[in-house]
């Protein structure tokens, strides 16, 4: 009996101990899920919390890039502003500069009218001056038959009518030159810079030995007063344009005798006149290439005086061969392919020098020999024959013969 109380209080202890860790157990899992709803409660809240914070975030960021693309497209203005500036300021330098160049051949293209319509006048000029120059040579050339002084003064007084013809003639010799003179002085005053580089010689002084010689005078220091003015003038140009148009190959230099290498034009024909004698000489002509008035045929001359003749005469002057270049040049820019034909048809009709030839040699009427310069004025010894009775005289003569009788 005894045990078994014992044991039902034992049961009855076990049971309430489970009771109690029952309770136990049920108020930790009552705790426990307590814990678990206000943890699912926050959790909740925090999960709300955490989507209205991604909400909010999500607002902000939207702003922001609202912002930011504000920001850029305004960045974005401004850069293009700046190029627009800098496309305009590019457009403006380029306009301008375009502007430059229109100008600048506007004026090239006025310029270039200018010269072409100075080379035309200055082509005319030419032209007209060539054209007088062909008229007077008829003259010119005629002029050397003239008679001389001396045979003019017999004319005159032997014919009244020759000393009209001759005044008249030098008047109107007299009005052409002063014609010719005014247009180079005309020519003179269009341009100034002739007489600003003038050297300034002085004219030769007028002599008063004679009315018609002073009158000369006259005429040849006005004519020696407009050579002086364009003399520098001249030599310049002629020099500028001879160093543009200088070929600089040897190959292609001037055929004749004024080519010579790096010297100009002014300064060869400087040289070439420091010994003009060759040239005047060339420039004279003989009495009996010219059939001059009032002179003796050369059938009635002596020898002496023919021989004269056959040399130049300084009052004798002829520039055939400046003329002939001038005309082959004038042929040659009308039409180049008939100068040469042009040139050599004319000097065909020239009249050629004649050569010096004794024509009272011919048909052995003078004897024709050569001199030997080194045996003039020698003579060869001659041997003398001495005659037999030469003793006997020179005896006579000294008195040996009779010092030997008398001995």
């Amino acid at each position: 009996m005894g045990g078994g109380s014992k044991s039902s209080k034992r049961a009855r202890l076990y049971e309430s101990d489970s009771e109690e860790i029952s309770d136990q157990e049920q108020e930790v899992e009552r705790e426990s899920e307590d814990d678990d709803l206000s943890d699912g409660i926050d959790d909740s809240e925090d999960h709300g919390m955490n989507e209205g914070g991604s909400d909010e975030g999500e607002d902000s960021e939207e702003d922001d890039d609202g912002n930011d693309k504000e920001s850029g497209d305004e960045g974005d203005d401004d850069n293009k502003d700046a190029a627009m500036e800098e496309l305009e300021k590019e457009y403006q330098e380029l306009r301008s500069q375009e502007q430059d160049i229109l100008k600048s051949l506007k004026r090239d293209k006025n310029e270039d009218l200018a010269k072409g319509q100075a080379v035309k006048n200055q082509k005319a000029l030419w032209d007209k001056t060539l054209e007088i120059r062909f008229l007077l040579q008829k003259p010119f050339s005629t002029s050397n038959r003239l008679p001389q002084e001396h045979v003019k003064l017999s004319f005159c007084s032997e014919d009244e009518k020759v000393s009209t013809a001759y005044a008249e003639l030098i008047a109107s010799s007299k009005k052409t030159l002063d014609s010719l003179l005014e247009l180079q002085g005309a020519l003179f005053e269009k341009n100034p810079s002739v007489d600003q580089q003038a050297d300034g010689k002085a004219t030769l002084p007028r002599s008063e030995s004679n009315t018609s010689d002073a009158e000369d005078t006259d005429e040849w220091n006005r004519i020696s007063d407009m050579q002086n003015r364009m003399c520098v003038f001249r030599n310049k140009a002629v020099d500028k344009w001879q160093r543009r148009t200088q070929v600089t190959t040897g190959a292609a230099a001037i055929k004749g005798k004024l080519h010579a290498f790096n010297q100009n034009v002014s300064e060869q024909v400087a040289s070439y006149m420091r010994d003009p004698s060759r040239m005047i000489k060339q420039m004279q002509q003989s009495r009996s290439t010219v059939a001059v008035f009032g002179t003796v045929p050369e059938e009635a001359m002596e020898p002496n005086q023919e021989e004269k003749q056959l040399e130049g005469d300084p009052e004798l002057v002829e520039d055939a061969e400046f003329y002939q270049q001038l005309l082959k040049e004038f042929f040659e820019t009308i039409d180049p392919a008939s100068s040469e034909a042009a040139f050599y048809a004319m000097k065909k009709f020239q009249t050629k020098k004649r050569k010096i030839v004794d024509r009272r040699a011919s048909k052995s009427r003078k004897i024709r020999y050569n001199v030997h310069e080194k045996i003039v004025n020698f003579m060869a010894p001659r041997r003398v024959k001495i005659p037999p009775n030469s003793a006997d005289l020179l005896k006579n003569l000294f008195g040996l013969k009779t010092r030997n009788g008398l001995a």
